[in-house]
Parts: structure tokens; C-alpha cells; sequence
């Protein structure tokens, strides 16, 4: 006789909200590179700054980072609040380019490519949170 799962079924979107926010860092900073390369940005920290047109800024960065941190928590006081405020962070990522210039900023069809790329998988990140709050919710 096998001991019952003590794993919960949410995890599974918990793992997916590590590895996508996970992602989501790993391509900011190629972004910033990208962007450094192509003279976009003078510097690292101004390609990964409030005028970043291929990542996201460091702030963001971290916010995402403890965001998912207490999302993926069990604790459902710390989850719920994590939770949406990550989906809102998604969105946000995707709203931000209209405000600020960045899906008008002149990139190269690759480099537009690469910024399709980023904020569908912010908006991705969001949709995750989404569904795990509605999940928290649930219970």
C-alpha cells in the first residue's frame, strides 16, 4: 500500500510560476544585452533602467522575484496578495510600453521580435498568477 500524495495539485502551477518568472529574468537580462550591443543603451544598468526597450528595469526584476516567492507560498495570506499583485505586474509589463515609448522606439525587426517575445511572456506570467489566485480563492 503506497503512502497518499501530500503534494497539493496546486503545485504544478507553482513550479510553472517559478520557471516562467525564471524566464522572464533569464530574457530580461539577454535583453539588456541585446541592447548594449546594438548601442540602444550605454550602459547595462540604463538597458535594464526606466528606458529599457528589450527587459524589464531592476526594480520589476525584484519585485517579480519576491512576487513569486509569496505566491508559491501555502500560507494563502501571503499567497493571494502575491498572487495578484503578480498578475497585475503582468499586465503592467504589457501597458508600460504604451506610457513610456517603447513599442515606438525604432528596433530592428529581430529586436521587435525580442520585445513581442518579452511581453507575451509577462502577460503569460500574469495569466499564471491569475489562475493561481483564483485557485487560492477556491479553497
Amino acid at each position: 500500500m503506497s503512502a497518499p500524495a501530500t503534494t497539493p495539485a496546486a503545485r504544478p502551477l507553482a513550479s510553472a510560476l517559478v520557471a516562467g518568472v525564471g524566464l522572464l529574468l533569464a530574457m530580461d537580462v539577454t535583453g539588456a544585452v541585446i541592447s548594449l550591443s546594438a548601442g540602444l543603451s550605454p550602459t547595462l544598468l540604463d538597458a535594464l533602467g526606466p528606458q529599457a526597450r528589450l527587459s524589464a528595469p531592476i526594480p520589476m526584476m525584484i519585485a517579480q522575484v519576491l512576487l513569486v516567492t509569496g505566491a508559491t507560498r501555502r500560507h494563502r495570506g501571503v499567497a493571494v496578495p502575491a498572487s495578484a499583485l503578480l498578475a497585475v505586474a503582468g499586465v503592467l509589463a504589457f501597458m508600460s510600453g504604451f506610457y513610456d515609448g517603447g513599442y515606438a522606439a525604432d528596433l530592428t525587426a529581430g529586436q521587435r521580435v525580442f520585445q513581442i517575445t518579452l511581453v507575451t511572456a509577462h502577460l503569460g506570467v500574469g495569466v499564471l498568477a491569475g489562475f493561481r489566485l483564483v485557485r487560492l480563492l477556491r479553497r
